[in-house]
């Protein structure tokens, strides 16, 4: 009997102690649950807002091309070659630097990298970068620094024929290709006359610009740049296979491994964020409304290595250019040439030089790559890698080693999206 009241009075007193557990169980449910479903509203509200982002930029961007058509002139037609550094971004741009209708700006948004420094801290660099680039859709350029910052870019021994169009006359008193052209004879520009003779003398701005100078890193911000009455914006998104984008920008200094790393921390990071900024791109594409789509082209830089003319005429078709027999045939030498051709007098510093063989740019890295370098960008980049239709080798060094066998296929899924 006095087991049994002692048990008894265990269980009398352990039941607080359960309803406790129990209360603070039933809190912590609720809690879980309101959080998930404030989360999810949340993730709903962002959506919401970014579609309706998109509606009202299709709108605004709408409503300036109908009051373009009912004013005397047509929208300044504009052209942005926008990709990560070693994409062969510079191939694409040149590519529109030597049609003649063209006034064509390699990396603009340099100059806003550089003079931002020197501001005043609490400057913000999307708001300069986005005024600037609206300003050049226009043919405007009003700002003495950014002006100045263009003079010495343009005019350095190293970027001797970056824009033709810069170089050559009303700026400069010769054309490249009179053999008395020398960038010393050219005379300072000043905004006058660099505005009328983009307004005046070329058909067509086309800027070359990488993903990480550009406004919040995203290509929508540079359709919103354009919202104005008086300009027609499209724009290539340029991208290459993430193994060689990644390989090459290590050799040239974009970022480093520590020696001795085997981790390859440098790449690891490198390899995400590259990638990641890349699917963003993407994914905001996908979600825009089908008009504004149609203003974006998807070019891989592969597809364009494997037949350079073909890839030409539809780059031209999709910016409103005739396709020049002279671009035909300076395209056709340039892609054929091995890098051993550049010429510092004539095609300035390394970086700027587009000559090169195409299929061997393209596939180099197959040979030139560690293996255990190629597995850890894989390995972070796998998911958009697939997207654009680039195929993982996974260790397999069959795969890697067969040049016959292509890591590319012509059926992806972004490809549905354009």
């Amino acid at each position: 009997m006095t087991v049994r009241r002692m048990r008894m009075t265990r269980i009398l007193k352990s039941i607080p102690l359960l309803i406790c557990l129990l209360v603070l169980c039933l809190i912590g449910y609720f809690t879980l649950e309101s959080y998930s479903t404030e989360q999810v509203n949340i993730r709903k509200t962002q959506q919401t807002d970014e579609e309706q982002d998109f509606s009202n930029l299709e709108k605004d961007l709408t409503d300036s091309k109908m009051e373009s058509n009912d004013g005397s002139k047509a929208a300044r037609k504009n052209l942005i070659v926008v990709s990560h550094g070693r994409s062969g971004s510079t191939l694409m741009g040149d590519i529109f630097n030597h049609h003649p209708s063209v006034f064509y700006m390699y990396e603009p948004l340099q100059s806003v990298e550089r003079v931002h420094t020197n501001l005043k801290p609490g400057s913000d660099y999307n708001d300069l970068a986005k005024e600037f680039l609206s300003g050049i859709f226009q043919c405007k350029f009003d700002s003495p620094e950014l002006l100045a910052d263009i003079e010495h870019f343009y005019r350095k021994p190293d970027h001797p024929r970056v824009s033709k169009a810069i170089a050559s006359p009303p700026l400069c008193p010769y054309s490249t290709s009179d053999e008395r052209w020398d960038q010393h004879l050219c005379p300072a520009m000043t905004s006058e006359s660099l505005g009328s003779t983009c307004k005046e003398h070329y058909e067509m701005t086309v800027l070359k610009v990488l993903v990480n100078r550009v406004p919040d890193n995203n290509i929508g911000s540079i359709l919103g740049a354009c919202d104005t009455m008086d300009t027609n914006c499209r724009i290539i998104f340029l991208v290459r296979d993430p193994r060689a984008v990644i390989a090459s920008a290590l050799s040239v200094g974009f970022f480093k491994d520590n020696r001795g790393d085997s981790s390859r921390l440098g790449t690891r990071e490198f390899s995400y964020w590259t990638c990641k900024e890349t699917e963003d791109n993407l994914e905001s594409i996908r979600k825009l409304p089908k008009s504004l789509r149609n203003r974006i082209k998807f070019q891989r830089y592969e597809d364009l290595a494997l037949d350079p003319l073909k890839e030409l005429s539809a780059l031209y078709e999709f910016a409103g250019l005739s396709v020049l027999d002279s671009v035909k045939t300076w395209l056709n030498e340039t892609t054929r040439q091995s890098r051993s051709a550049c010429n510092h007098a004539q095609d300035g510093e390394q970086a700027t030089c587009t000559k090169d063989d195409a299929w061997l740019a393209a596939n180099r890295w197959r040979w030139k790559v560690h293996p255990h370098e190629i597995d850890v960008i894989e390995h972070y980049c796998r998911g958009v890698m697939l997207l654009m239709g680039y195929r993982p080798v996974d260790r397999s060094h069959e795969l890697l080693a067969n040049v016959k066998i292509p890591l590319f296929s012509r059926n992806f899924e972004a490809r549905n999206w354009f």
